[in-house]
Order: structure tokens, then sequence, then C-alpha cells
């Protein structure tokens, strides 16, 4: 256990943002990228501590400070499911922090052997483009599909 936390935060001290600094480290976690070099980290996970079927987002720095967090029922999350066409696969879920903001967190990749994932997060004001957020090369981790089953259930 001492070299797990000891690894934990030898990682944390490089400065980059790990998985596991937003949301409880209980396997619940269905994205995860660092953003701007590693300075910031999302996080998406089943947030099975709260009460209900309710999922969270979370943006933090690399130091572990969050910047924005939103817990929300999975019934009123947006879902957008890949298509099922083409060679590019891609899938999305958008939060709403009630104050006009939405944050879609989005994935996608090639359906090749060998294809690299990408990722991030849009920001919306108003349903106006505001931000994109790019994942750093090599860090995103996606389970959207698994999420997108649950909002679908809860819906």
């Amino acid at each position: 256990m001492k070299k797990l936390s000891l690894s934990i935060a030898l990682m944390i001290a490089a400065g980059a943002a790990q998985a596991g600094q937003f949301c409880e480290l209980d396997g619940t976690e269905v994205f995860t990228c660092t953003i701007k070099g590693g300075t910031h980290g999302v996080e998406v996970c089943n947030a099975i501590w709260a009460d209900g079927t309710k999922a969270a987002y979370g943006f933090f720095k690399s130091n572990g400070t969050v910047e924005k967090e939103i817990l929300q029922d999975m019934a009123t999350i947006t879902a957008t499911p890949w298509n099922g066409m083409g060679n590019f696969i891609s899938e999305s879920v958008t939060f709403e922090s009630g104050d006009g903001y939405a944050y879609e967190v989005w994935w996608g990749g090639e359906r090749t052997e060998g294809a690299v994932a990408m990722g991030g997060i849009n920001v919306f004001k108003d349903i106006e483009l505001i931000a994109d957020l790019p994942c750093d090369d090599g860090t995103v981790y996606s389970d959207l599909s698994a999420l997108i089953e649950m909002i679908e259930a809860a819906q």
C-alpha cells in the first residue's frame, strides 16, 4: 500500500493531473484525460456514493483543486451514443450546471488496430460554443458507452 501511495504522490508531484483526483477510486470512472499539458484533468464517473442514479463531472488542476463539479441525475443528462456507422466511433455526454453553461465530454477514435483515442470538453454558454478543450494525446480513457446505457435506462 505504501508503494502505491508513493507512486501516486510522485505522479502528482510531477505536475500532471491524474485519474482519481476527482472521482472516488472505486472503479466508477467512465472517462478521464489530462488537458493543457497535464496542468488540468477531467473525470466523469457513476456517482454511486450519491443518493439516486447520478453521474458526476469534475474539472480539476494538477494539484487536485476542483475548478468545476457537477452532480446530475442521469435521467437529465444528454447522451449521444455512436450511431453505428463508419470507421470513426464517437460518443458524448453533456452535463448542465444550471447557470446557462453546459459541458460536453466526448471521445472518438478510428476503428482500426493501434488507433489512439482522442477526446475533450466542449463548453457551451446558452447553447453557443465558447471553448474547445482537447485532451492531451495518449491520456484518454473512455467507457462512455457504459454511462450512456445507464443514462438511457434512467430516462
